[in-house]
């Protein structure tokens, strides 16, 4: 399950980067363009963040009666806290909170990776993926988890993701117009190569000692990528598993999951204090269906946040900036 969420995140900045490119691609950039391009981006992660913050401030203040680092509350707020080498630091009060550290940081310096590389050719590609790989795996070996850890949530670390999209972006709008039409079985076959690209890269990892320096690297960076530019190329023309992501209920999930990551551990903390021990008063060993129980508190808060909270500020924040969207 780890090397599921490890690879998720990798994939998010770099698919995330990739479909900045289709609505931003910043072929010219204006400090006028740039400023709304960020605050609109901020606009997205600050509010969930101050919401997600004051809820775990509150719940801990309420059940575990212990002090708040205050200091790294407050870096916390700023969405400054991840680049603290600190591991008490950058994981903080709400320890998902990193992310969106590290993807404010991305949005801040996205329109000037994508003015610089617009013009670069195949062989700037290239040159560009293999400084991407090579340089971190000469740095990771030798690293404690700590040490690790504190370089895997640092902003700078992401940026090389966010490029991977950019430069994937550019080979696919050079490989889409020559991209020939494919059939349903064809598509389900692409479809079954990449989960088992995927999976490959899983038992790699797992079973063998060679790519241990390549590991927070190539190990995710480059089969993620060629798994994003196989599955952008079959963009309306899916295959079976293609289809399945396009499923009503997948697609709700999809639209809420900002506010279910923000807000997981937010949940956990009122299964543990308030429902599980409301649970106890009815002989129901809530405690033994955690995993299950924390689901059931996590989807309806998500849901509740996302309608009442982060949609209607968004849409004030969109009517603010849609000169630029």
């Amino acid at each position: 399950m780890w090397d599921l969420c490890a690879a998720g995140v990798t994939f998010f900045f770099i698919v995330s980067a990739f479909l900045l490119m289709k609505k931003h691609p910043f072929d010219t950039i204006s400090s006028r363009e740039y400023r709304n391009f960020v605050l609109g981006h901020a606009a997205r992660l600050y509010p969930l963040n101050w919401l997600a913050l004051a809820l775990m401030i509150a719940l801990a203040l309420m059940f575990h009666s212990t002090t708040v680092d205050w200091s790294n509350a407050a870096l916390t707020a700023l969405l400054l806290h991840s680049w603290s080498p600190q591991h008490d630091m950058h994981y903080g009060i709400n320890p998902v909170a990193w992310f969106s550290c590290v993807l404010m940081f991305c949005y801040v310096v996205y329109p000037l990776l994508a003015y610089v590389t617009r013009r670069w050719r195949w062989y700037h590609l290239g040159i560009a993926i293999v400084l991407m790989t090579m340089i971190p795996a000469a740095i990771l070996p030798g690293l404690d988890i700590p040490g690790r850890e504190a370089i895997y949530v640092n902003p700078l670390a992401h940026v090389i993701d966010f490029t991977m999209g950019i430069m994937v972006f550019r080979i696919y709008t050079l490989l889409k117009p020559r991209f020939q039409a494919v059939g349903f079985a064809r598509a389900t076959l692409i479809d079954v190569a990449l989960l088992l690209l995927f999976g490959l890269v899983i038992l790699i990892r797992n079973k063998t000692t060679w790519v241990k320096p390549w590991e927070d690297v190539i190990i995710w960076l480059v089969p993620q990528g060629a798994i994003l530019l196989a599955m952008a190329l079959l963009n309306g023309q899916e295959g079976f598993f293609g289809r399945i992501l396009k499923w009503q209920p997948l697609q709700w999930l999809g639209s809420i999951s900002f506010e279910v990551y923000m807000l997981q551990f937010v949940a956990f903390l009122l299964y543990n204090y308030v429902v599980a021990p409301v649970a106890g008063h009815f002989d129901i060993m809530a405690y033994g269906y955690k995993l299950i129980g924390v689901w059931l508190v996590l989807l309806p808060l998500a849901w509740l946040v996302n309608r009442y909270f982060s949609r209607p500020l968004m849409a004030f924040f969109k009517s603010k900036f849609q000169n630029n969207n």
